[in-house]
């Protein structure tokens, strides 16, 4: 008998619009996530429940890309070319240019085209390039043990490209602070004006909070006095939200010497490794653009190149997090799954969600307290000269930003706002 419904008796929950079924069913494939782990966040977080069947007629339908029909052979040719080209010391592998091609450039290439393209356009194979002995190897470390996410969160500030490390001149630099959970994922990346601040640090702390609504157990970090807040901030909420736990059993802040603050620590040498030594050889051809001690190169460095940084940030953190890790016996925390899929679902892996709730009035109540007005900790640049800035930007065409266009947008923007200074005697606009 005809069925008119055309109903299959099951429920498979309520469908989005079909634009917001697009655009999450290519964050999945954006990610690389299995077909299994794609059909559990399907039912986990947007309460659709169907099968593989279903599943693969909908990529059909929304144009999916899939490594099994790969087809753009000279688009993933030059994304390959112009991957290598960012990574000057060649220590990317096949996996991590073949998750840079999907997660920055939406493509999904298969990883033996990826490899066998490395080896055309180097001359090597990515195995030969990092054969042992080409670099030091890492420091032997006894294995890391957790019983769920939010337990630990270890964090720290990063100085690679800030005014010290490139020494070129008063102001030029840039500062970040990571904060990474001891499970794996990467929770927070920023460029900061100075990393040294408590202020800026409990701003940055706060922001973090605000974004998770959640604490964790117990925050990590290789002492400084910029921590001030940050450890106040931690203990003042588990105090009001988690009395149960006592400082006996869970501290809820712990100092420790950097060498053993290991995940944070270790978070560093993966991001030189994606981009930040490329980004530093990048900044440091600014000897040649740059004017030491000039206020309009200062202050046009400090309005675009945070921005610059900021981006190459986010961009590490989204391969970072959704990078399978590689497979290892020896280690107790899960491995050869990406960092968000255990971070979204702990229990798959016999680990626990420990994350306290807080409320926003509870984190807008502390960041009332830091005598810095968020707004102040983290500026760059006068709000005249980011109006000057902005508009001159506009002018020239708005071009994308990114390293390596930064200096070519600097150059092209200096002198017209140089000129725009000297016109209308605007030189109270480069104070900050």
């Amino acid at each position: 008998m005809v069925n008119p419904t055309g109903l299959n008796g099951t429920d498979n929950g309520v469908f989005p619009p079909d634009k917001e079924l697009k655009k999450i069913l290519h964050d999945f494939q954006r990610r690389s996530l299995s077909l299994a782990l794609r059909l559990r966040y399907l039912q986990e977080h947007h309460n659709i429940k169907i099968g593989k069947t279903k599943l693969k007629e909908l990529n059909k339908k929304f144009s999916v890309p899939s490594a099994r029909k790969f087809k753009a052979v000279e688009e993933a040719t030059s994304a390959i070319a112009e991957i290598i080209a960012r990574d000057v010391n060649q220590g990317q592998g096949p996996d991590t240019v073949k998750k840079i091609a999907s997660l920055r450039l939406n493509l999904t290439i298969p990883r033996d085209f990826v490899r066998d393209t490395m080896k055309g356009l180097v001359g090597q194979t990515p195995s030969e390039m990092r054969r042992p002995g080409r670099r030091k190897g890492p420091k032997k470390r006894s294995a890391l043990d957790a019983i769920g996410v939010f337990q630990e969160i270890h964090v720290d500030g990063h100085e690679k490209l800030g005014e010290k490390a490139l020494r070129m001149g008063p102001g030029i630099g840039i500062d970040t602070y990571g904060m990474r959970d001891h499970v794996g994922k990467v929770l927070w990346l920023v460029a900061i004006p100075n990393s040294r601040l408590s202020d800026t640090i409990g701003h940055v702390f706060l922001d973090m909070v605000s974004k998770y609504k959640a604490i964790s157990i117990q925050v990590t970090f290789d002492g400084g006095s910029e921590l001030g807040w940050l450890a106040s901030f931690q203990t003042t909420l588990r105090e009001i939200f988690a009395p149960e736990l006592t400082a006996e059993e869970w501290k809820p802040v712990l100092a420790v010497q950097s060498s053993i603050n290991v995940p944070i620590e270790s978070t560093w040498s993966y991001d030189r490794q994606f981009n930040g030594r490329t980004l530093r050889d990048i900044l440091e051809e600014g000897r040649v653009h740059l004017i030491p001690g000039d206020l309009i190169h200062r202050n046009l460095f400090r309005w675009l190149w945070p921005k610059i940084v900021q981006i190459s940030l986010d961009e590490f953190v989204d391969y970072f997090n959704n990078k399978k890790t590689r497979k290892q016996s020896a280690r107790i925390l899960p491995s050869g799954v990406a960092p968000n899929v255990v971070f979204d679902m702990p229990e798959d892996y016999g680990l626990e969600n420990l994350a306290i709730p807080v409320t926003q009035e509870a984190i807008d109540a502390l960041r009332s307290l830091i005598d810095t007005p968020r707004e102040e900790a983290f500026r760059w640049v006068s709000d005249d000269f980011d109006a000057l800035a902005m508009l001159v930007y506009n002018r020239v065409g708005s071009p994308k930003i990114e390293a390596l266009t930064g200096w070519a947008i600097f150059n092209t923007m200096a002198p017209l706002i140089r000129e725009h200074v000297e016109v209308h005697n605007l030189y109270e606009a480069l104070a900050c």
